[in-house]
């Protein structure tokens, strides 16, 4: 018997994200990829535009300083909370 066709109001035939070219992994003998398929199909339209510009050294340093400062940042916020959570533990207890 073959199933009905199932009619969405909201759809208006837009494709997000094209799977055509996408295969079903194998689950037991897994495959090493094709190296033939590595290679972009047309040069036109790079894949990931905003990886195409370079840093300048400043710029990079900069990049690289201001992500640490932020990961410091965070890893303080968490220092402080945990010393105020034993502070307060050791408060309550006595």
């Amino acid at each position: 018997m073959a199933r009905k066709k199932r009619v969405y109001d909201d759809d208006d035939g837009r494709t997000v994200a094209d799977m055509s070219g996408v295969e079903r992994t194998p689950l037991i003998v897994p495959r090493l990829p094709d190296r033939k398929n590595d290679a972009p199909e047309s040069a036109e339209q790079p894949d990931r535009p905003w990886e195409q510009q370079t840093l300048t050294k400043g710029e990079r340093r900069s990049v690289v300083l201001g992500a640490m400062s932020a990961s410091v940042l965070i890893a303080l916020i968490f220092i402080v909370v945990f010393a105020i959570a034993i502070a307060l533990i050791m408060w309550f207890v006595n």
